[in-house]
């Protein structure tokens, strides 16, 4: 994940950017995604999780939900994002986000937002919570064919317009594919007429439901048109929408190139970089699924490196960390780039079974298809370890 505008121009998640950013100074766990249950009452083609109408037999109890919440604020974890399947069938959902408040968490809710009405968004509103995450991939017929349930659509345009009245912040979200790249464009505007502070962008990930469809991805061309089209957004004076670009960290680099060409100064974002890699896997940033499995990344739920039951996320934070002392093979390996961009590590373990392996999806190295690295870019830079830097005392 990649906060485009809060990174190069100080947008308007630059606040929670710094939260994350020194929670991983001081050796603690930046951010959590959790998954608190695999329930879903949609039937998404892409769901990286295959999610449907079953929780898992082994998921933490409602207890263990809580206690897991007591730790998290025991150690420091500044966001939270709660998500599912859909995290509004998990029947101890409020309470997990009363507790997670009052533990003083950044909270988003990641929701397909057919269960959302009126009173629902106000009670999140009553809740403290910042934002809430939810999915668009295009027009009416599209969309509900994609996932699966008829009037869909137009259930989660609603409960947009009802958060937004009640004030409550709105990131749209959509899968970046073959079928989808024809709507991108109209989602990014849709996500202005709605008045949402961020439109997510994620590049297909091939597991789940959209396991072996590679060939479904956009090429690296089109996502150079698509990152040069944000580009000139960002540059607009009138356009305030965030962007987020999801497992695909070259197209920060990429960014900061055609920044840099046109005279913009990219020192404070390149610094951020060295720090905090554009692919986060390593970096504080940590997955817990439904059963209390730790992964370095939620689009890589048989990625794991233990679970709550077992170890304390003080421990987990410690052993994600080990993964950003190794480096990537392939072409990540060599790369001037790859420090700040990381590659996505997600991909590389779909692909290879090897989380260092290359991202063969990186838009400045595509075979035949080659944007050429503009050398001496970035200086050869790599982060500290946590420790290091004053953390894990």
């Amino acid at each position: 994940m990649a906060h485009v505008r809060s990174l190069f121009f100080e947008g308007p998640l630059a606040g929670v950017e710094n939260k994350a950013l020194t929670a991983y100074q001081l050796g603690r766990p930046s951010e959590i995604i959790w998954n608190i249950t695999d329930r879903c009452n949609l039937r998404c083609d892409h769901c990286y999780m295959a999610a449907d109408g079953h929780a898992r037999e082994e998921q933490l109890s409602d207890d263990e939900t809580i206690a897991l919440v007591h730790q998290m604020g025991e150690a420091g974890v500044p966001i939270l994002f709660l998500t599912g399947g859909e995290p509004l069938l998990r029947a101890n959902f409020w309470d997990i986000l009363t507790e997670a408040r009052e533990q003083d968490m950044n909270v988003t809710i990641s929701t397909n937002a057919t269960m959302i009405d009126a009173e629902v968004a106000r009670r999140l509103k009553s809740h403290g919570v910042d934002y809430i995450a939810t999915s668009l991939y295009g027009p009416d017929d599209f969309h509900d064919a994609m996932v699966g349930v008829p009037g869909t659509r137009a259930r989660v345009v609603e409960a947009i317009r009802v958060l937004r009245a009640e004030g409550v912040g709105v990131a749209i979200k959509s899968a970046v594919s073959r079928d989808t790249w024809p709507h991108v464009y109209d989602l990014i505007q849709e996500a202005k007429d709605l008045d949402a502070g961020l439109i997510y962008l994620c590049d297909l990930i091939t597991s789940g439901r959209s396991e072996g469809e590679e060939g479904e991805r956009v090429t690296s061309a089109e996502w150079r048109e698509l990152a040069d089209f944000i580009l000139e957004d960002m540059l607009d004076p009138d356009s305030r929408l965030e962007y987020d670009i999801g497992a695909l960290p070259s197209v920060i680099p990429y960014l900061a190139e055609k920044l840099l060409e046109r005279g913009h100064d990219v020192s404070r974002a390149l610094e951020r970089l060295t720090i905090m890699s554009a692919c986060p896997v390593g970096k504080g940033h940590m997955s817990i699924n439904s059963e209390g499995g730790i992964m370095p990344c939620q689009f890589a739920q048989d990625w794991t490196v233990g679970n709550v039951r077992d170890m304390t996320l003080d421990e987990a934070v410690r052993e994600l960390f080990e993964l950003d002392a190794l480096e990537p093979s392939g072409q990540c390996g060599p790369c001037e780039y790859s420090r700040i961009c990381r590659g996505c590590r997600t991909k590389a373990f779909h692909e290879f079974g090897d989380p260092m392996g290359e991202d063969t999806t990186c838009i400045l190295h595509a075979e035949g298809d080659r944007a050429p690295l503009k050398k001496a870019v970035f200086a050869a830079a790599s982060a500290g370890a946590p420790c290091a830097m004053g953390g894990c005392t």
